[in-house]
């Protein structure tokens, strides 16, 4: 499947909370989600992934999950994105 917008330059910044543990991520100066190790709540060992939308009436939305490392929930907030964009709904901006 062909992305409807062009591809973006993702970045990853890690968080004054954790160097190691903890990041957010950019498209340029839009922050698209956050990553980060969860140590609780018998989730240990499991990324907690999740971003941000805002819907035609300035509603906050937020989409979230686990993945089994780093790369896959940086992967899914990546991915969902992407779909947001090619749906035309706005993401939060910083």
């Amino acid at each position: 499947m062909s992305p409807k917008t062009a591809q973006h330059e993702y970045r990853w910044l890690p968080t004054y909370f954790s160097l190691d543990y903890d990041f957010v991520g950019y498209d340029g100066e839009r922050i698209i989600g956050r990553v980060t190790l969860e140590g609780r709540l018998g989730a240990e060992g499991a990324w907690q992934w999740s971003n941000r939308t805002r819907d035609d009436i300035n509603r906050f939305g937020i989409q979230q999950g686990y993945a089994a490392s780093k790369e896959l929930a940086v992967e899914a907030v990546e991915h969902l994105d992407q779909e947001m964009l090619d749906a035309g709904i706005e993401t939060v901006r910083r």
